[in-house]
């Protein structure tokens, strides 16, 4: 092995970092999930599909640090790592820039997409905040991943 790993803790960075992402994925799931017509707005199916995925991305990650996978994967784990995290936290990103702008165009003239698709426009520009929020918390996962791969040699 080329470089050292520290022992899996609940309360280093990187753990507390995959807590926030699986939170605000979470919320995200929830807040679309009781929307009645999240089918008919692609923007909030989209947004919580990609939550969906970060969150079982995080979940399997989060697991992979405790069993310490990078130990038996050095030349595979922290770069695929790096690698999933750098695009969910652009697809989050986008996706809540959509979710936000859909709530902010009107229909009809008189009401948003969300008001009239989700029946609330305060349900989408949560869930868009929220969205905001996973992809900074994976910025600093981004980091964190960046540095490890960055001290790996790879033959």
């Amino acid at each position: 092995m080329h470089y050292s790993i520290p022992p899996f803790s609940y309360q280093s960075y990187k753990s507390v970092l995959r807590y926030c992402e699986m939170g605000c994925a979470l919320v995200v799931f929830m807040i679309l999930y009781g929307a009645e017509g999240r089918q008919d707005l692609a923007e909030a199916h989209y947004l919580m599909v990609i939550c969906v995925c970060s969150l079982l991305f995080c979940v399997g990650a989060l697991l992979a640090d405790m069993y310490t996978i990078q130990t038996q994967y050095p030349d595979l784990w922290p770069l695929s790592e790096f690698a999933l995290e750098v695009t969910f936290m652009t697809l989050s990103f986008f996706a809540a820039v959509t979710m936000a702008s859909a709530c902010r165009w009107t229909y009809n003239d008189d009401e948003s997409f969300c008001e009239h698709f989700l029946h609330s426009s305060a349900k989408g520009n949560i869930s868009a905040v929220f969205g905001f929020f996973l992809s900074l918390a994976m910025l600093g996962s981004v980091n964190v991943s960046y540095k490890a791969v960055r001290k790996y040699r790879y033959s």
